[in-house]
């Protein structure tokens, strides 16, 4: 196969660029769309075109745009790998790559044949990709400093680079990293050349006004990892130490104190560890909010893990000085209104009901709508969550965003429909007391008559009711959440199942606690969604409400109205599932009726009948575009989801071990 002129033209045209990947792929392109398929030209435009777009992905190379990429059943697109490319491609860049002009291009095809192991000695692409490599970081560097002589006006001493000259820099960096992992794979004799340039280039780096940690980062990175180049790392490691202790380069010095301490030997280890942790706390002191706590966070964790017991100490000090008004979070609200009539329905179903234990009961015993469905909407933007105890404070877990496909974004539906539910639930109650004026002696014959609930203890949740319709919410979850617990302990030991663990060995007796109680709910036969709901709602696994632990805690302020009625309908449910419903005071004939059942709405899927045959929908997949609600209002007022979005952390390094992928900007 011979080269072409107009297709070698657009490959030689990144030939004064400081990106020139990136320059020959557009021009590659636009040769491809103006050729006609089928033609010479065409076919070789589109094998060029793809060698540009090829990513290196977790030590794979992938086509990720270009002409052949592909897509899976959903239509989404997917990479492709090197070995997946037909064989005329290789031909395409087996012809042009001795033709190329510039070395990063010619490193770039080669690399691509070595790694399809393409002819009969595929060990010379991998020789020519080193070679080519070397060739490119150097003629990349010389454009980078031409681009910054050519600056009118120049640059002023110590501001920035220009966008140009550092693409041009990182792009030199990436290179040698790509020529040092070819050589050291491959055991090259080139391997001890390379790595006086990588150590060079850093050099170089920290000596550039401003400094560019992000070439020194590039090249320190795949050398700490190496048994056999570790030595010759570690005085460029113990400069960059000493250039990075300013204010503002507080992450950086961490970063490279802990490749540092990578290179040292053992006995230098304990010296290198309480260096780190100055550091840490140096890098929290010049940080404010979250950023503060995310630091203070990782200084723990690193002075636990190096069993600095003092400095522990002193991490916890410092972290519990931290108030609320240091975390500054800011509010978004998105405004999402209730399908129409869905809380006239709601009141209707008590409407109907002919006495106050027959309305109870329906609300007992009417289940909210739960999305049955995990999968994360296509094209969603869902960014990673911390997740903080403000009372410590304290950074609970924080969630990246990859587990919005599985089970914590499961969970955050569940409290969005939960949410939703709340407010049925809220216009339920305040229906009940506006039609029947019931008090709390009203309500503990009726509450007490299964026999799992006893009087004494019922007349506390008779009591929340009544706090709840006066409108204390704190009063009516404190006596609430402690007697639907208790009614679900008793509900467990009739159905013999265990609730204690008993002594073993030296470890005594005790009884389960509330967690270890909602996985057994499926025992007692409570019907679908509930065992679901009771685990949403007081559970505290990644995403759950966890309302017991927070409000009985003392960890969060008062809860939203909405959630106390949803713990009230919960307890009663738990006291009334499987329960025979109160007997009919109307006759037959009365014009009053039951509730519909849950089946009777099954086309929508709802408790009740709704008028606007969007409900169902609005419940179950809404919540996809939410990560959760708070502080719902009721009707007529649009829902409101409130969500926290907290400022931005420092940004990540690399675990005490020195693990990071070469070529990664630190």
């Amino acid at each position: 196969m011979d080269a072409l002129p107009a297709v070698l033209s657009a490959v030689n045209s990144g030939v004064d660029s400081c990106e020139p990947l990136h320059k020959v792929g557009r021009e590659l392109r636009a040769g491809w769309s103006h050729t006609n398929p089928g033609e010479e030209e065409h076919e070789h435009f589109a094998a060029l075109w793809a060698a540009m777009e090829f990513r290196l992905l977790d030590g794979t190379w992938d086509v990720v745009l270009g002409p052949f990429r592909s897509t899976d059943d959903n239509g989404d697109l997917v990479s492709r790998a090197v070995g997946e490319m037909p064989p005329a491609v290789f031909d395409a860049w087996a012809a042009y790559a001795p033709e190329t002009t510039h070395p990063l291009v010619r490193a770039r095809l080669h690399h691509l044949l070595w790694v399809a192991r393409h002819g009969t000695r595929p060990i010379e692409y991998l020789r020519s990709a080193v070679h080519s490599y070397r060739d490119a970081a150097s003629a990349l560097l010389t454009k980078a400093e031409e681009h910054l002589e050519a600056l009118v006006p120049p640059p002023e001493p110590g501001g920035a680079a220009s966008f140009e000259a550092e693409v041009a820099r990182l792009a030199a960096a990436d290179a040698l990293v790509l020529a040092y992992g070819l050589a050291a794979a491959t055991r090259q004799p080139e391997r001890t050349d390379i790595v006086g340039d990588m150590i060079a280039l850093g050099q170089a780096a920290l000596a550039w006004k401003p400094p560019s940690p992000g070439v020194l980062g590039l090249m320190t990175a795949p050398l700490v990892v190496s048994t056999h180049d570790k030595p010759a790392v570690r005085p460029l490691l113990e400069h960059a130490v000493d250039e990075y202790c300013g204010e503002g380069q507080f992450h950086y010095r961490v970063e490279f104190l802990e490749e540092l301490r990578c290179v040292v030997g053992a006995d230098e280890h304990r010296d290198m560890d309480e260096q780190i942790h100055r550091a840490r706390m140096e890098l929290a002191d010049n940080s404010t909010g979250l950023r503060k706590l995310l630091a203070m966070e990782d200084a723990a964790r690193h002075a636990r893990d190096s069993g600095l017991t003092d400095a522990l100490d002193e991490v916890r000090r410092t972290q519990q000085k931290i108030g609320r008004d240091e975390l500054p979070m800011d509010t978004i609200g998105t405004p999402a209104p209730l399908p129409a009539g869905y809380l006239e329905a709601a009141s209707a179903a008590i409407d109907a009901a002919d006495s106050m234990e027959h309305a109870l009961h329906s609300i007992a015993t009417t289940p909210p709508t739960m999305s049955d469905s995990a999968a994360l909407p296509s094209g969603l933007l869902s960014l990673p969550t911390v997740y903080i105890n403000p009372n410590g404070p304290v950074v609970t877990r924080t969630v990246g965003s990859d587990i919005t496909g599985g089970e914590g974004f499961f969970f955050r539906q569940h409290v969005f429909a939960l949410d939703v539910h709340g407010l049925v639930v809220e216009a339920q109650l305040d229906r009940v007391r506006d039609r029947f004026r019931p008090t709390a002696e009203d309500l503990v014959p009726f509450f007490a008559s299964p026999e799992h609930a006893p009087e004494p203890r019922m007349r506390g949740l008779a009591r929340a009711f009544e706090a709840f319709w006066e409108g204390d919410v704190d009063t009516a979850l404190a006596l609430a959440l402690p007697r639907l617990e208790g009614t679900l302990r008793r509900r467990l030991q009739a159905a013999d199942t265990a609730v204690i663990t008993h002594a073993k060995g030296k470890t005594i007796g005790q009884v389960q606690q509330l967690g270890s109680l909602l996985d057994k709910l499926d025992e007692l036969g409570f019907p679908e969604p509930w065992p679901l709901v009771l685990r949403t709602v007081l559970g505290n696994a990644e995403g759950q409400m966890n309302l017991r632990n927070n409000v009985l805690h003392d960890l969060v302020d008062t809860p939203s109205r909405h959630r106390a009625a949803l713990v009230l309908q919960i307890a009663l449910a738990v006291l009334f599932l499987g329960e025979e419903p109160p007997a009919r005071t109307g006759s037959a004939d009365s014009g009053t009726r039951m509730p519909l059942p849950w089946n009777a709405a099954v086309d929508q899927r709802l408790p009740f009948p709704v008028p606007d045959p969007r409900a169902h929908d609005f419940v179950t997949q809404y919540a996809d575009m939410h990560d959760g609600a708070a502080h719902l209002p009721r009707a007529p007022a649009p829902l409101l989801l409130l969500l926290r979005v907290l400022h931005r952390g420092p940004p990540a390094c690399p675990d005490r071990d020195g693990d990071r992928p070469p070529g990664q900007d630190p």
